[in-house]
């Protein structure tokens, strides 16, 4: 091997890794001073937060006074009990779909913020439809955890969460997805 063809790769290889190197700079340029701060999910129109937020609040009070649930998870419950279950988590599902259909009844003002609305109503609904399915199964005496339809490789509250309460999100955590169905929920 002579000495010109050995050095070569070195100028081959240099080159790749400067390219390489440039590339994530920027990448990493683009990041920090010129991408959007906005999230996937947040709305540009800021009036829906502080519209949306009371509807969320009262309707989290609303299902709060359904039933007193100090008691928690019961392992061997009786036909009664899986009934008397099925019939709050249904009137909590009434609730929240009633807030559900409220808070997607406030206008916003341009296109890209209806869109997000619709995914997020259209997600929302796979929760209240997953909640219905569950206690469909309580009423028929089938004690089976309660299942998440699963969404772009996760749970669907995890898409609801991600409009609500995400990082980006539109900071309404009192809108999102409740928990009360005794902590079984499993993706």
């Amino acid at each position: 091997m002579t000495e010109a063809t050995a050095s070569r790769p070195n100028w081959f290889v240099r080159i790749v890794l400067i390219v390489i190197c440039a590339a994530l700079a920027a990448m990493w340029i683009f990041y920090f001073f010129f991408a959007s701060d906005r999230g996937v999910y947040q709305l540009q129109d800021t009036s829906w937060r502080e519209k949306a937020s009371p509807i969320c609040v009262a309707a989290q009070a609303e299902r709060a006074a359904l039933v007193d649930t100090t008691e928690g998870f019961i392992s061997n419950p009786t036909p009664e009990q899986m009934l008397q279950r099925a019939d709050i988590v249904d009137q909590a599902t009434d609730i929240i779909e009633q807030m559900l259909d409220d808070i997607v009844a406030i206008p916003v003002d341009n296109d890209d913020d209806r869109a997000r609305l619709a995914t997020f109503e259209e997600n929302y609904r796979i929760v209240i439809a997953d909640r219905r399915r569950y206690t469909a199964g309580l009423r028929e005496l089938k004690l089976e955890s309660y299942r998440e339809t699963i969404v772009g490789g996760g749970p669907v509250s995890n898409v609801v969460l991600d409009f609500t309460a995400g990082v980006k999100g539109n900071d309404v955590p009192e809108c999102s997805p409740p928990g009360e169905l005794g902590g079984d929920i499993q993706p």
